[in-house]
């Protein structure tokens, strides 16, 4: 499939937003080069098929469809910098809330929790992360947060062997047990984000 964004422009896009990346990493104790990793390998990746997602949820989510409602109803799709779907970020969202890393006010949401089956709340997540950069990442922070406690039992990214980030990454992007090629390949452009610090 023909991907959409080179490794130039991949660089390019981390580069405009070095600021906010690294204030993200700072404020949840994240080392900048995991969430460059993950957007630089989710970036490289987007292709013509995501835009199309992309757009039938726009569609489906402005008539007002439920979700659940089959291929041509769907209301959810990995979407922005991070390929993240709005359900893993409400429930990363919802992660870091419930551990007092964030709060919804400060992440610019209702003052309530957001639930992954209501159509409104996968409304206002995913046209966020679509739509704006910063707030993807942070989802995409947090969403890399609850994949390390989920698969490791603490979030303490400075801790980790080269084996648990590799998991971490693999879980970001799927439910495999043990490390994918997904996992190698993020693991592999942690290590050359690591060697600019």
């Amino acid at each position: 499939m023909l991907k959409l964004c080179s490794a130039r422009a991949a660089g390019r896009f981390l580069a405009r937003y070095d600021g906010a990346i690294r204030d993200i990493a700072e404020r949840y104790a994240l080392p900048a080069a995991c969430l460059q990793a993950i957007l630089y390998r989710e970036l490289t990746d987007i292709d013509i098929m995501d835009l199309l997602a992309d757009a039938l949820v726009r569609f489906n989510l402005a008539r007002g469809a439920a979700p659940g409602g089959g291929p041509l109803g769907k209301c959810d799709s990995s979407t922005g910098c991070g390929q993240i779907f709005a359900r893993v970020a409400i429930n990363a969202i919802n992660f870091a809330v419930d551990r007092g890393l964030a709060d919804y006010a400060a992440l610019g949401l209702p003052n309530r929790r957001p639930d992954g089956a209501s159509t409104a709340d996968l409304r206002l997540v995913w046209t966020r992360l679509h739509d704006e950069p910063v707030f993807n990442m942070e989802c995409t922070a947090l969403n890399l947060l609850a994949a390390a406690q989920e698969v490791t039992g603490r979030t303490d990214f400075a801790s980790f062997t080269p084996e648990e980030l590799k998991r971490v990454f693999t879980r970001y992007n799927g439910t495999l047990p043990g490390v994918t090629p997904y996992g190698e390949a993020v693991y592999r452009h942690y290590l050359r984000f690591c060697e600019t610090e």
